[in-house]
């Protein structure tokens, strides 16, 4: 037997970043590695440059040394010695001094009393002390050594470290200030073509359009959409139209133009329910087409549609703007005489609409026919207090009224 299903895990779905987010990550990433690459080659241009000033500033100064020891070398006199190196001894930079003979004795040597503000620096230019051999008649008598300090570097490290960082500031402003228009160039447009796509997805606006693009294809792009959205309106008012037609062939008849059966029940009910809110009267009048089976066989059934036409347009000239009127049936045709009040006499609806009925009627074969019908008429809530009691009673006063006239 298995055991149960065990519930499955919900897969979690991290939240979408956006396009400008995207590419501002994207921008801040190149901008990061642009700047330290700048950075990097600046320091070791720098460094390299910074080098090679100390080397050439020691080697003058050995030269200088050489050239001032030259006679002590001669002679072997040290005191002499001592006052040809004495003007490096006032040069910055030199922290220490040595003087020694062609057999490698030192003759004399020297050491800065200051010490050396920077040991690290002095290690990284000057591993090693400057040497320059001091010939004389092409023999060599002797070799100056010179040692350096970073006691003059440190302005020139501070000055080239403040020039590459406002070299890396200025580098990293232009890059941020490029790409932030670039995100600028490329969103804008891109959020223009999702607006318009939101507003007709939810809102079924169909009349947006994409406004004119600066960047090309995304501008191809708008015009492909603007292409699609008229298609859309046009299919939209296609479709309106053909569910406005479908909605009234549904409630209207298609021979009258009146509304039909399902319409007058719908219609009925907001009248009673209207007229019992306000506890207000209507009147309800059942039309019948006498002899109109004789009609019909007698001269055809075009004959008999140009008869329900004709009295349709007689109900319909004889009506007021708020009473409504349907086709229910055959020949069977109903009214509602809303509002109703004292000045309204359905008897007098009623003749007025057979006098119209009675005027001659031109057949489709050219011939005259005179019709006639017959009216019923009820009142809301005085002769029914429902849509089926006020209809039973509007077709018994009909029918009385149908047999009145077979009478005479």
């Amino acid at each position: 037997m298995s055991g149960p299903d065990l519930p499955r895990p919900v897969e979690r779905i991290g939240a979408r970043t956006t396009l400008q987010k995207l590419l501002s990550r994207f921008h801040f990433g190149i901008t990061l590695f642009a700047v330290a690459l700048s950075g990097l080659t600046i320091l070791l241009a720098g460094v390299t440059a910074l080098r090679g000033y100390a080397d050439r500033n020691m080697e003058l100064a050995a030269q200088l040394g050489a050239y001032g020891v030259e006679p002590a070398l001669v002679f072997n006199d040290p005191v002499a010695a001592r006052e040809g190196i004495e003007p490096l001894t006032r040069i910055p930079g030199i922290t220490r001094l040595r003087v020694i003979d062609d057999v490698g004795r030192p003759v004399i040597e020297w050491k800065s009393p200051a010490g050396d503000p920077a040991p690290l620096l002095s290690r990284t230019f000057f591993p090693r002390p400057f040497a320059v051999t001091v010939r004389r008649n092409g023999s060599a008598i002797g070799t100056v050594e010179v040692w350096g300090d970073s006691s003059t570097l440190i302005d020139y490290v501070r000055l080239g470290l403040l020039a590459g960082l406002a070299c890396l500031l200025v580098t990293a402003l232009g890059t941020i200030f490029l790409a932030r228009r670039f995100e600028y160039e490329l969103v804008k447009p891109l959020n223009e073509i999702a607006t318009v796509a939101h507003d007709v997805r939810l809102h079924r606006r169909f009349g947006k359009r994409v406004k004119p693009l600066g960047i090309a294809e995304l501008d191809r792009l708008g015009g492909d959409i603007n292409a699609l959205l008229d298609e859309l309106q046009g299919w939209q008012g296609h479709m309106e139209s053909e569910r406005a037609l479908l909605a009234h062939r549904a409630s209207h008849d298609t021979l009258t133009a009146l509304p039909n059966r399902a319409a007058f029940d719908e219609q009925l009910a907001l009248r009673i329910a209207a007229a019992k809110a306000r506890d207000g009267r209507f009147a309800l009048l059942f039309i019948d087409a006498d002899n109109f089976k004789a009609a019909n066989d007698n001269f055809g059934h075009a004959a008999g549609d140009a008869v329900l036409v004709a009295i349709s347009a007689c109900i319909r000239n004889t009506l007021r703007k708020d009473d409504f009127a349907a086709r229910i049936g055959g020949d069977e045709f109903v009214v509602i005489i809303d509002p109703f009040d004292v000045g309204v006499v359905p008897a007098d609806l009623a003749n007025r609409l057979r006098a119209c009925i009675a005027d001659p009627i031109t057949l489709p074969d050219g011939e005259s026919y005179r019709a006639s019908v017959s009216v019923g008429v009820a009142v809301f809530p005085d002769d029914g207090g429902d849509a089926t009691a006020l209809l039973t009673a509007a077709d018994a006063a009909m029918y009385s009224e149908k047999m009145t006239h077979r009478s005479r």
